[in-house]
């Protein structure tokens, strides 16, 4: 079960580290665009400029959102990375825990076996 809980918190956080890469490719795409559209240079009249200077306003706007997308994806992987660390932490305290317990169980089957009188020691080997 421990290693379940392994597998899923690994397969969050690969999600949650492409949501985080796909956010920051597009940024960088839509900041290559944004700049490409403060360039005037080819308006021939006002219609065509001020529809530039639109899409440029509504470019910085998609930007800041992005940037704030991208803050919450990075909160998101922190926590999935701090919960995929505890689900390694607790795979191996319930290992160490169940090695433990086995190697007492062992210790208290030897035990009580030394106690028991040889003629049933013996019995008991042959019934095996």
């Amino acid at each position: 079960m421990r290693d379940a809980q392994v597998k899923l918190a690994i397969g969050v956080a690969a999600n949650a580290m492409r949501n985080e890469a796909t956010l920051m490719n597009n940024a960088e795409r839509l900041k290559k665009l944004r700049d490409g559209a403060f360039e005037a240079a080819h308006c021939q009249n006002g219609a065509a400029l001020h529809a530039q200077l639109e899409l440029a306003q509504r470019l910085i706007r998609a930007d800041g959102e992005i940037n704030a997308a991208l803050v919450r994806a990075r909160q998101h992987l922190a926590q999935v990375e701090r919960q995929r660390t505890a689900a390694y932490i607790d795979r191996e305290t319930t290992s160490r825990l169940l090695d433990r317990a086995i190697a007492h169980a062992d210790d208290t089957a030897d035990r009580k076996a030394a106690r028991l009188p040889i003629r049933r020691r013996n019995r008991k080997g042959t019934e095996e």
